[in-house]
């Protein structure tokens, strides 16, 4: 394959990348040195240190107003990722869920919180399911309902609400994230009245259900991985336009991303609002590799580059 094919496959390929709809939520797992007891719930004294997150949209507007207030609760513990969740349901404990269900029932029908864990994007994630009555679900892209993940979930139920809390052990967490970079994954919470009816649809934010755009750090924050996906996509983009004619303009920007680069992986550990300042600029930095792309393509078909 010559270079202008190079070239034009990769300018299509670029071109096609679609933008995001909408902002997904940022937010940090605080890192703790003692794990919950899933058996207390959220009794257990570790939670008055997680970060809390409010349901704060429904699935066809704000959720001010929701009959089925939510609250999330997150932490990163011995490796593992810990989310409590309480459920308000003024009809509780009379809910509409089916107690005693085998795995992989199509509890997401019935009173339950659901997650996704991974990238649409990148075609692997994983589905979370569990209900009021403690049943769960759960699949994988690889393997569908075949995948029974090593997860675990405790429900409680009170009178006008349920807890559950839920633990997603390392090795789950090691096929989808990177220490110091994020898990992206959507969390919904489904309410019923006790009849089935006038369901109800919440998430955490925007991005909507269904929709694993949400990005939740487990402990660290640190934009090394930013650092080493840009040298990588660098040094793949040297490789594929060596014989391309450059610029001095073009020289300069490849050596100015080349900087960026090495500022990423030797930055260490940052705050949320810092590393949300370097994926922009990482996010724009791609942006303008594609751009450099452009450049050469046109150069190629209409200069002197063929």
């Amino acid at each position: 394959m010559n270079l202008k094919q190079n070239i034009i496959i990769a300018l299509l390929a670029f071109g096609l990348c679609g933008a995001r709809a909408a902002e997904p939520k940022w937010f940090a797992a605080p890192a703790m040195d003692q794990a919950p007891n899933l058996d207390l719930g959220l009794d257990d004294p570790a939670w008055a240190q997680a970060l809390k997150i409010p349901f704060a949209q429904l699935e066809n507007g704000p959720g001010d107003t929701t009959k089925y207030p939510t609250e999330s609760y997150w932490l990163y513990a011995n490796g593992s990722l810990f989310v409590a969740f309480q459920c308000v349901n003024p009809d509780s404990p009379k809910l509409w869920v089916t107690p005693n269900q085998m795995r992989d029932q199509s509890i997401y029908t019935q009173e339950c919180v659901e997650l996704f864990l991974g990238d649409f994007d990148g075609g692997f994630y994983y589905q979370l399911v569990f209900d009021a009555a403690g049943n769960i679900f759960d699949s994988s892209t690889k393997a569908g309902t075949g995948w029974n993940g090593d997860w675990k979930c405790q429900v409680t139920t009170q009178p006008g609400y349920w807890t559950a809390v839920i633990e997603i052990p390392a090795p789950i967490l090691a096929t989808l994230w990177t220490p110091g970079s994020f898990l992206t994954l959507d969390v919904t919470r489904h309410g019923f009245n006790p009849d089935g009816s006038g369901e109800e649809v919440a998430t955490i934010s925007p991005p909507g259900v269904h929709s694993p755009e949400d990005r939740v750090f487990l402990g660290s924050i640190n934009p090394a991985l930013l650092g080493e996906n840009l040298t990588q996509a660098m040094k793949e983009f040297k490789k594929d336009f060596a014989k391309a004619p450059f610029t001095k303009e073009a020289t300069e920007k490849l050596a100015s991303l080349d900087a960026f680069a090495t500022e990423c992986g030797k930055a260490g550990d940052v705050t949320l609002e810092r590393y949300r300042e370097l994926h922009s600029r990482y996010v724009q930095s791609g942006r303008e590799l594609a751009e450099l792309k452009r450049d050469i393509v046109l150069d190629v078909i209409f200069g002197n580059g063929g």
